[in-house]
């Protein structure tokens, strides 16, 4: 009879653990200002990040950046079947590299207005690509460096104070290599 009631207790445990497993969430990236999440959950369950909500791929993947700047706590709302988990993670602070110049001519501290006009159209561009939700999953791939042996010069993150006007902190990562240097795409997509 001890089989007997050790599958009934089996059987109990699990039907209990379902509705727990269908709505878990495992995630990947450090919790701290300015990183990259690659999430996944059940492809089935609805994905909100601080009351928006984001695709979740036929995979179950999901991915979301966590500005530069944060300060809260960021708020994971994973739905299925009417059913809510909520994942509420700290967000680390992060030390950005600040670079101090002074001494510039005025030309390379204040763009001139045609650049100035190329910079906000450029900046639009980046907005409307930003908004895209699209079916698209290459995220969930490793990002491989675009060249060998290069010098990072640029950090994500970093900003430069020209003469004392502070400026917009680098959303990239920059790398230097010689030129005519091949460059290969980070990522399939």
């Amino acid at each position: 009879w001890w089989r007997m009631d050790s599958k009934i207790i089996k059987l109990i445990f699990y039907i209990l653990l379902i509705p727990f497993y269908s709505q878990a969430a495992e995630f990947k990236g450090t919790f701290m200002q300015g990183s990259f999440i690659l999430g996944k959950t059940d492809p089935s369950s609805k994905v909100i990040i601080d009351k928006r909500e984001i695709k979740v791929s036929k995979d179950g993947y999901f991915a979301f950046g966590l500005g530069r700047d944060r300060k809260n706590d960021v708020i994971i709302k994973i739905v299925k079947n009417n059913e809510i988990k909520i994942y509420e993670k700290k967000i680390l602070k992060r030390e950005y590299k600040i670079q101090r110049i002074e001494g510039l001519p005025k030309k390379q501290v204040t763009p001139p207005k045609e650049v100035f006009e190329r910079i906000k159209k450029e900046n639009s561009l980046i907005g409307k690509a930003r908004s895209i939700n699209s079916s698209l999953d290459f995220f969930k791939n490793s990002f491989s460096k675009p060249v060998d042996n290069a010098i990072i010069t640029g950090v994500y993150g970093s900003q430069r104070i020209l003469n004392g006007k502070p400026r917009r902190p680098h959303y990239g990562l920059d790398y230097a290599n010689k030129e005519g240097t091949l460059i290969k795409a980070m990522v399939d997509g």
